[in-house]
């Protein structure tokens, strides 16, 4: 696990009591300087592999690694990564190691003759083990420095915390320790990835969720596990897009995460209770909060300013209001930022993980919902996806009695609802057949998109009028996007009735 730190507060960690009284040794001080390599067209990063060579104590360590976009979805905020060491000659790599069997297929052999220096990394590396209990041991490693790729450059201010042995989620609480003593955030990319976005000069990319792997013979207590670890996962793997500010559909991925995983919590909480990190002012629906405004300008901007600009229909003075809408959008995106980068998210990122991997949700349980967690997940899922199911279908019927305000609020009402659904359906359809699921899915989606069209659609209008009312100059462009904005939505709501029941009589495949 990586933590990121302010370089003023480096110093500090090798010397806080709550590892010291538990160290093993002194703190052991290197000097470290690893040069990357790779071919001109990045071959080893695409086949998820770094290859580097490391000078250490007047030896030359050459290793492969994988780099953390190959970690498994099931690891959270721990990065889980193979790795093979070789000692060599000199500072060059060798070749000969890397045509080993199990090694050859990362590193092709038409890449092993192109091999080229990419970057380098050049620290301090303070290291220090502790053993927390008997059969823990952790490897705590205080790094500063940078990294170089031509003229660019980028600093190295991180923890590393490394299991050695013992449980993963003892990894969280020596992470809390620390973070209660000095501020730190989970640090989502690692040394190379760092480096080879110097090299190629882009941004962070969005990370969409990945299929989740449960089988007919996970448990509920597993299914569990392996489902908030997804969402957290999901979670960290945009943090840096959504920093980086080139892809706002990073924030938004973001946000999704914390509504599945909000969703996985409410899900599962009669069997194994709410996570202590989310009694304290519910950390989830705070979080989702800070990153709601900056958001909602953001689909101002690609769903109403970006399509008109694009269109006959622009009036004249939509660059202007594009420009108030950049402006209006600059706080909400900085508060949004800092809620990011706070303590308390770090805070409840790491409580959530420790009271995951600690398990005494599952271990402690009293023995009829231990018989409960025990059971298949297969022999739950289809009753939790019926009771989703029918609630949706319920808030439904009564759309079309409905006008004005009322409907506006039962659209919403109906949105919610299928949005449940559909992450339902996401963490369970890995039990049933995907013949089955798939076309369940397409109608769910397609009803859904356009209900979450629609109530873009009304955020956008209140934040037109916002902008209008506080520069009349801006009401001319600003109604007549709102005019372009209605004619798209009455158009939209006419599919909605056959969109609705396409979805309400396709058949349960949790029945089949």
């Amino acid at each position: 696990m990586k933590l990121l730190l302010d370089p003023r507060d480096l110093g500090r960690v090798p010397a806080l009591p709550a590892l010291r009284e538990h160290a093993d040794g002194d703190p052991v001080v290197r000097h470290l300087h690893t040069v990357y390599f790779d071919t001109p067209d990045l071959r080893l990063y695409a086949n998820g592999v770094a290859l580097r060579v490391r000078r250490e104590d007047g030896r030359f360590i050459q290793t492969l690694k994988t780099v953390n976009s190959a970690t498994s979805g099931d690891s959270a905020a721990v990065a889980v990564r193979k790795e093979w060491d070789w000692t060599i000659a000199g500072a060059e790599p060798d070749l000969t190691p890397l045509e080993a069997e199990g090694v050859a297929v990362l590193v092709p052999a038409d890449a092993r003759g192109a091999l080229v220096p990419l970057f380098t990394t050049e620290f301090q590396r303070t290291t220090l083990l502790f053993r927390p209990d008997t059969l823990t041991a952790i490897e705590l490693a205080v790094d500063e420095g940078r990294i170089t790729a031509g003229n660019a450059c980028a600093p190295i201010s991180e923890v590393e915390l490394e299991l050695k042995a013992g449980r993963v989620g003892r990894l969280f609480d020596a992470a809390l320790a620390l973070q209660r003593s000095v501020p730190a955030r989970i640090g989502t990319e690692s040394k190379a990835e760092v480096g080879y976005r110097l090299v190629t000069g882009r941004l962070p990319t969005p990370v969409l969720p990945e299929p989740l792997g449960l089988s007919p013979v996970t448990t509920v207590a597993e299914a569990y596990r392996h489902i908030v670890r997804h969402c957290l996962r999901q979670l960290l793997a945009n943090e840096a897009c959504a920093l980086a500010g080139g892809d706002v559909e990073g924030l938004h991925q973001m946000r999704v995460a914390l509504r599945r995983l909000r969703t996985a919590i409410r899900l599962f909480r009669p069997l194994v209770g709410k996570p202590e990190a989310c009694h304290a002012g519910d950390g989830i629906r705070w979080f989702i909060g800070q990153l709601g405004p900056a958001r909602e300008w953001d689909v101002l901007l690609s769903n109403v300013i970006a399509p008109l600009a694009a269109s006959d229909k622009a009036p004249d003075g939509l660059p202007a209001l594009a420009d108030a809408v950049r402006q209006a959008r600059r706080a909400p995106a900085e508060d949004a930022v800092r809620a990011i980068q706070s303590p308390r998210c770090t805070g409840l990122i790491l409580a959530l993980g420790a009271w995951l991997e600690d398990g005494r949700w599952h271990s402690g349980a009293d023995p009829a919902l231990r018989a409960q967690l025990d059971r298949p997940m297969a022999s739950l899922s289809g009753a939790w996806l019926a009771v989703q199911h029918a609630k949706a279908v319920k808030a439904g019927k009564d759309l079309s009695d409905r006008d004005g305000d009322e409907a506006g609020a039962a659209r919403d009402r109906l949105r919610r609802r299928l949005r449940k659904l559909r992450y339902t359906v996401e963490f369970f359809r890995g039990l049933y057949a995907e013949s089955a699921t798939l076309p369940f899915i397409g109608a769910l989606e397609a009803m859904l998109d356009a209900l979450d069209a629609d109530h873009d659609a009304a955020v956008a209008r209140n934040l037109l009028r916002q902008l209008a009312d506080e520069v009349p100059s801006h009401r001319s462009a600003a109604d007549a996007a709102a005019k372009w904005l209605a004619k798209r939505t009455g158009k939209r709501r006419k599919q909605s009735a056959d969109l609705w029941r396409a979805f309400r009589d396709m058949p349960a495949f949790w029945q089949a």
